[in-house]
Parts: C-alpha cells; structure tokens; sequence
C-alpha cells in the first residue's frame, strides 16, 4: 500500500510539474510588433503577390525570380532564395542562428494576360530597385496598381482574336472572302472559349469542344456552297477556315515559352509546360478528329491539315504577320503604340525569316535568326515606349511559332492519312521551337548591353539624364 502511495505521489508530482512548466511558457512572436507584420514579412508579402502576378501571366520563371530578388534585396536584410515550380512559388529565408527560418509558399493562379499590368508591376520593381520607394509606398502603390487593372472590353479581345485568325488565313490566300470567313470563325471561337472558361472546364475539354465548332463550321459552310445555297463567295477551303481557327487554339507560345524555361534551367516548370501543350494539342486533335467523322457521316470530307496548303507571294505574308502580331499584342490588352511597335517587329522578324530562307537557309536556322532580331529590337525599343521587351517578343515571334506544325504532327500520328510523317513533324516542331526560343534569349541578352551602352552614351550629352535601370 506504502508503495502504491509513493506512486501515486510521484505521478501527481510530475503531472503538476508539467502544468506548470506549460503554464509559464511565454510564446514568443517573432513575426509580429504591436500586432502589425513586421518589414521583413511585409515584404516577402510584397515579393509574393508580384512574382504571383506576373508568373500567372505566362512571364518566364527566370525573369520573375531576377525581379524578386531585387525587391528583396532592397528591404530584407537576409538573402532570400525563390524557386517557381509552375504552379507554386517557394520563398526561403534563412535568418541565422537566432531566429526561425522562414519558408513561405504560394499557389500560382492562371490569369489572363495584361502587359499593360506587367509594365506597371516592372516599373515598380526598377524603382525599388532604385531605392526610389519606401516599403509603405511600395506596397500602396501596389494595392493601386492591382484595384485599377486597365483591360479592354470583351468585344475587342474577339475582335483581336479574329484579326490572327484573319492574318493566318492571309498567309496561305489572298481571297478575302475567306479572311473575312476567317475573321469570323475566329471572333466567335474566342467568345466560345470563354463562355467556356466559365464553366471551369478543363483546358483539355475546351479544346475539344472549341475544335470541334471550328471543324463542323467549316464542313457545313462547304455543305452550303457545295449545294448552291451560297455562291458570292466563290470556291471555299474548308481546311484554310479550319486552320484558321485553330492558329487561336493551338500552343504555339506555350511550347516557345517551355523551352525559354529549359535555356534558363528551370526544368520541372519547362516539363510542366511542355505536358501542358501536349495535352491541349491533343484536345484539339480529338476535336478535330470527332468533326471530321461526323462530316463524312453526312457525306462531307476533306483534308484538315495545312501542309496541303502554299504561301501567298511575300507581300501578303508580310500583311498576315503584321496582322497577326498586332492582333495579339491588343488581345493581351497591350496599348495602341505598343500595338503598332509589335506589327512593325513582327514584320522585321518575319522578313529575317524570309530573307534567310530565300540565302538557302532551312527553316530552323532561319527562326532562330529571326528569334535573334525580334529578341535583340525588343530590348532595344521596349524602354523608349514604355513596354515590356516580353510582350514585344511574344507579340512578334506568333507568326514564327510552329503551332500548327505541332498540330500536324499529332494528327499524323492520331490519323496518317490525313498528316503522314507524325514522327518527323513533331521533330521539326521541337526544333523550330527550340530555335525561336534561343534566338529570342540570345538576342534580349546581346540588347540588354548595347541598350546600356546607348543610355550611358545619351547621358554623357548635357541634356536630361535617362535613368539606367534594367526593366527586363
């Protein structure tokens, strides 16, 4: 019984001494004065938003993290490293032997894309740079720039995106009576897309379901003409409108901008994207592919391929890459003069393209040359008008892009007869791609220097000093 006593005492005595051990510890907030976020968590806060914003909008992650960390080494004390995995931003700092590291991370959300927004955060990211701002005026000139998002009415987006339809279909014909068919099918593939995106459908579905409008439009307007019902249009290519609508469906850019992530090392994004354009790809085939079997059920067929298809003469591929370019810029809500700089590039870079072409060079040199003059013109022009060199470049190179070369290459794989060389044609894809991408980086980083060297050069004279900050 003594014993049993003892025990119970004992247990007693440590369960007490436990409470009170618990009881007295005083939890230290390291993160928080007077109830408020202190500098360095207000920052990293800051950080976060802005690299949210603007790898939401398709900017590379290796421009992104460059502009982090500008941020963060002007109001952090501690270095911070930032890793962007495509869906996610890790944010690091390591705050030394008396104080908790930190690891925040953040979910990145799919945004449409406003260069006229990504100008904006990049001009506040060179003049904190600069030291320009206080940490209090950053983050209110940031909630401003947020709550006011200039965008352009949903009626010019479709507008835009029938003008890279129309441009694209300029590039094989110069019948207008097509391009205006074009225009059309283009202006109302886009409002489907979004009443689409409304639904939250997966992308993948709403490739199907968007190619599978384009390929039925297309095999009923050859219906109608076949039949006599519409005749002032003359002969009809269903497989020109066809590819007219696609060029808005079909990741072009996106498979450029996987392999911009590959060059600059970041290879599970450039992996992610990289699946990304392959699963849209292969809606659009699936589409495609569900048209075409319903069209021959009603005793329509024809080729939905553009590789049965042959250029205009140079000066209308020159006016479909102007179009094309332009048409871009001012659905990503671009402004008017940064409208017409990206038509004027796009046409310099698809005449490097030809002119190479035509010395005897083949077309995966001939776009990396190209990729080269739009990269290197961008970075030179982008600061006199006030606009992203990233928005100038992925304006310019869309008549480049091998998008459809892309297309081709699944729907050979999916159905030979219509598109044989599968293998070769994805190939080709992959390499011109590649090539895009390195012309374009080669030439922002030979700009980059030579922009440098002009503004250096420009403020020697005595007038009003430019300022030198990099913006890329």
């Amino acid at each position: 019984m003594n014993g049993m006593n003892s025990f119970t005492q004992l247990v007693r005595r440590s369960f007490g001494k436990i409470i009170a051990a618990q009881g007295s510890v005083k939890i230290a907030d390291f993160e928080k004065i007077d109830n408020t976020l202190t500098p360095n968590m207000r920052a990293l806060r800051l950080v976060m938003t802005m690299a949210d914003q603007l790898s939401s909008m398709g900017m590379p992650a290796h421009s992104v993290t460059n502009l982090a960390l500008n941020i963060t080494d002007v109001y952090c004390q501690q270095k911070v490293h930032i890793d962007i995995s495509y869906t996610q931003i890790f944010v690091s700092q390591d705050r030394g032997v008396d104080r908790e590291p930190l690891t925040l991370i953040r979910t990145i959300t799919p945004r449409e894309t406003n260069y006229q927004l990504m100008q904006q955060l990049q001009d506040l990211s060179a003049k904190i740079a600069n030291h320009t701002l206080t940490l209090d005026d950053a983050e209110k000139s940031l909630d401003k720039i947020l709550s006011r998002v200039r965008r352009y009415p949903r009626w010019v987006i479709y507008i835009a995106s029938g003008g890279i339809s129309a441009g694209s279909a300029i590039l094989y014909s110069a019948t207008w009576p097509l391009v205006l068919i074009a225009f059309f099918v283009g202006a109302v593939t886009a409002w489907l897309l979004g009443r689409l995106g409304r639904l939250a459908l997966p992308p993948f579905f709403t490739q199907v379901v968007a190619s599978l409008f384009i390929t039925l439009f297309a095999s009923a307007l050859m219906w109608f003409v076949s039949h006599g019902y519409v005749d002032f249009m003359g002969s009809v290519n269903p497989t020109l409108i066809t590819v007219g609508g696609i060029v808005l469906l079909v990741a072009g850019m996106a498979i450029v901008g996987a392999f911009q992530d590959a060059i600059d090392e970041y290879y599970v994004t450039a992996g992610a994207r990289l699946l990304r354009v392959a699963m849209m790809t292969t809606g659009i085939v699936a589409g495609v592919g569900i048209g075409l079997y319903a069209s021959r059920k009603l005793g329509i067929s024809f080729i939905p391929t553009p590789d049965r298809l042959t250029f205009a003469s140079a000066s209308y591929q020159y006016l479909g890459a102007v179009i094309i370019s332009a048409s871009f810029a001012l659905g990503n809500h671009t402004r008017l003069g940064g409208i017409i700089l990206t038509g004027a590039t796009g046409l310099l870079g698809y005449y490097t393209f030809l002119a190479s072409s035509g010395a005897g060079l083949s077309s995966i040199p001939a776009n990396a040359l190209a990729g080269i003059t739009i990269g290197f013109i961008a970075t030179l022009v982008s600061r006199v008008w006030h606009m992203p060199s990233l928005a100038i470049v992925n304006a310019s190179i869309v008549p480049l892009v091998p998008g459809l070369i892309l297309y081709n290459g699944l729907m050979g794989l999916i159905a030979p007869e219509n598109a044989p060389g599968g293998d070769d044609l994805l190939l080709r894809a992959i390499l011109i791609s590649v090539a895009i991408a390195a012309g374009a980086s080669f030439g922002v980083l030979v700009g980059r220097p030579t922009r440098r060297s002009f503004v250096l050069i420009r403020n020697s004279l005595p007038q009003w000093p430019l300022r030198s900050e990099d913006r890329e």
